[in-house]
């Protein structure tokens, strides 16, 4: 008799472990928040309370616009507003010559890491515009109208 009550009670904890969702811990990676000011401001991207002012070295400014990859070392950086209020940041880091070799990191606006974001989701979505050095951003990046 106790044996479906065991088969039962195994049963709602194995269901009550796969449906329990687990915290998307940030990636331990290289990435490392930059110096803020001695970065450009070359975008801002709005979407409803949203607004996204996109900086970078003037050194990857100009290596895109000349048609090149940008130095290994360079931050991309989406400063998140919403309402109006810095939320956080995600920065972009290229850690090697290759094309590909971006990692990402979620920063709270104190630069602090923020450990509750699923970065790889940033690689993999960033991989659409592998064509455009990985960056949604590139037109902007590669214009000279910079209207905040």
């Amino acid at each position: 008799m106790a044996l479906p009550f065991v088969i039962v009670l195994a049963g709602y904890f194995l269901v009550e472990t796969e449906l329990t969702p687990t915290t998307a811990l940030a990636a331990s990676n290289s990435v490392t928040f930059p110096p803020l000011d001695q970065l450009e401001h070359y975008t801002t991207v709005r979407r409803g309370i949203t607004r996204e002012h996109m900086l970078t070295s003037p050194e990857a400014l100009a290596a895109l616009k000349a048609g090149q990859p940008v130095p290994t070392g360079t931050h991309m950086v989406l400063v998140d507003y919403q309402s109006d209020v810095l939320t956080r940041y995600l920065v972009g880091q290229k850690i090697s010559d290759g094309a590909d070799q971006w990692e990402y990191q979620w920063f709270w606006p104190d630069q602090i890491v923020k450990a509750d974001e699923n970065v790889a989701r940033c690689y993999s979505c960033h991989r659409s515009k592998q064509s455009e050095q990985f960056m949604f951003t590139f037109d902007g990046a590669i214009s000279d109208d910079d209207a905040l």
